[in-house]
């Protein structure tokens, strides 16, 4: 009896067949999710507010169904000021045993711009992170990675399909907090060419074996899988994306709960490095950054594919432990660099990694600007330093 009973409450090892437990789609999407109590993007130090429910005409489904997250390119933003764009939480903290599924149409991409499919833990970084789909402005293809506080966790030498590992290692504290990285190769995964096909599906599975991401363009749906499939049997999608097996990575050791997070930021420390920015965008003109030539002004055309189009996320799990979250990984970051203004102005860095400004520095703004940042207990606005 208390085998049975441990088996009961246990994600099954090795199992590929997963019950449906949530579907989000249409005006039942926002009942799944929350808004980031964040008011601004302070962890990757992106040039953004976070649109909140006032915010309609950032968040909303459209007439086909389909739900819209959008940066705003609407408001002419001055200078030291920052963009509205969304970022939703999901109200659930999905446990090992888990798969999430996004199918969407249409994906963000544009100078600037930084979107993200992930999943957090519970006091973000800590309890691990998996980038499940993630990119910077006009590339044509994505990344998928892992990050991991520790030493320990390391991508595994599994066979992949349609990508490349580009760093092994998790740990945030290898190759300036890289994460272990696969490249993807498909070119209709991401950007312009994720739109003209039409789209397509992504599949993260987090199990006790390990973590395993795959990527479905949409020719290559399978009719068995919508938003009403009742379960789904992850050893029919073929031959994963990224995989991190459980013989590199102790999954119950480095990965507590996860936070399924949607979000759009803008320049910040890895789409506004300069070097980054300027390998698909125009080259940065005298002193401007990516903030000053972007996200200030007017930004009708260059936000105008800056949003997601969605069909659905479905859940599916065989652990019976999920729970609604009551707070937010992302919102309990004071560790964070906390930026009141373009904080996006100083975003390049000597560093390639989309998580320089994950550890405490200092901002130094283009031109003249200013803004608050908080540095091991200190406020700092210019050249005055008080003891908070």
């Amino acid at each position: 009896m208390l085998a049975l009973a441990a088996l009961l409450v246990s994600p099954l090892v090795g199992a590929t067949t997963y019950p449906l437990l949530e579907s989000w789609s249409g005006s039942n999407f926002f009942n799944g999710f929350k808004n980031d109590p964040s008011t601004y993007d302070n962890t990757t130090n992106g040039d953004v507010f976070w649109a909140g429910t006032q915010n309609t005409s950032l968040l909303y489904v459209n007439d086909a169904g389909r739900v819209i997250m959008k940066v705003d390119n609407t408001t002419s933003v001055a200078y030291n000021d920052k963009r509205y764009a969304p970022k939703l939480l999901s109200k659930t903290s999905y446990e090992v045993g888990t798969v999430w599924v996004m199918d969407a149409v249409h994906m963000p991409y544009g100078c600037s711009v930084w979107p993200a499919f992930w999943t957090q833990g519970s006091n973000w970084p800590q309890g691990g992170e998996i980038d499940i789909m993630e990119g910077i402005n006009l590339q044509t293809t994505d990344q998928i990675a892992l990050h991991t506080e520790g030493t320990g966790c390391l991508a595994s030498t599994a066979t992949t399909s349609g990508s490349s590992l580009t760093y092994n290692n998790c740990s945030i504290g290898a190759n300036s907090d890289s994460g272990c990285t696969y490249n993807v190769t498909n070119a209709n995964s991401y950007g312009a060419g994720f739109a003209a096909a039409g789209g397509g599906v992504y599949v993260a599975e987090f199990a006790s074996s390990g973590i395993k991401v795959w990527f479905l363009t949409r020719s290559a749906v399978p009719s068995s899988l919508t938003s009403s499939s009742s379960s789904l049997d992850t050893s029919t999608l073929g031959t994963p994306m990224a995989e991190y097996d459980s013989s590199g990575c102790d999954i119950s050791q480095y990965f507590t709960s996860q936070t399924l997070t949607i979000d759009i930021t803008l320049c910040g420390t890895w789409a506004g490095v300069a070097s980054l920015l300027e390998e698909t965008c125009p080259p940065l003109v005298g002193t401007n950054t990516c903030y000053t030539t972007y996200v200030i002004n007017d930004a009708e055309t260059t936000y105008a594919n800056a949003y997601f189009e969605i069909n659905y996320i479905n859940v599916y799990s065989n652990s019976t432990t999920s729970a609604a979250n009551s707070t937010s990984g992302s919102g309990a970051s004071a560790t964070k660099t906390n930026t009141i203004g373009a904080s996006g102005t100083g975003s390049a860095s000597a560093s390639t990694s989309k998580s320089a400004g994950r550890s405490f520095k200092r901002w130094e703004g283009a031109g003249t600007g200013m803004g608050w940042v908080y540095i091991a207990g200190m406020a700092v606005l210019g050249g005055l330093v008080m003891v908070l």
